[in-house]
């Protein structure tokens, strides 16, 4: 497994951490009527810690299996794995629909986030060459 994979998946998740940060009190407007970044600390508590060891390491494992599949075909799986996820979470809080919400939005970020940066890598790995 290449070095640069490894740390682009977890660029990624970095950004996706703070992006989701603020985009989670969004979800919880209709509770508190305001935007409260107390949603985006209390989502962050469970899914920075998820996103950094289940997200990662499926996306790599994802990425190694199946080097030549098409973009939609990733994202399908990615969405596999966070729907296993959310399942699991679940059985703890209960509250499936909005942990499968914040998970969809999740994954769409950190999957959009690494594509943008695999094309940036190999952009400029193209022009050094």
């Amino acid at each position: 497994m290449r070095m640069e994979m490894i740390s682009r998946k977890l660029y990624a998740a970095f950004l996706t951490s703070v992006i989701g940060f603020f985009i989670a009190p969004f979800f919880f407007y209709e509770f508190s009527n305001e935007y409260s970044l107390e949603a985006g600390l209390a989502v962050s508590i469970w899914a920075v810690p998820i996103l950094f060891i289940g997200g990662v390491l499926s996306s790599l494992a994802i990425e190694c299996r199946g080097i030549n599949q098409s973009v939609w075909l990733s994202y399908l799986k990615h969405l596999g794995c966070a729907l296993i996820c959310s399942l699991i979470l679940s059985m703890i809080l209960f509250e499936f629909i909005m942990i499968l919400l914040i998970g969809f939005i999740y994954v769409t970020i950190f999957f959009t986030l690494d594509l943008l940066t695999k094309y940036v890598e190999a952009k400029v790995k193209n022009k050094m060459i």
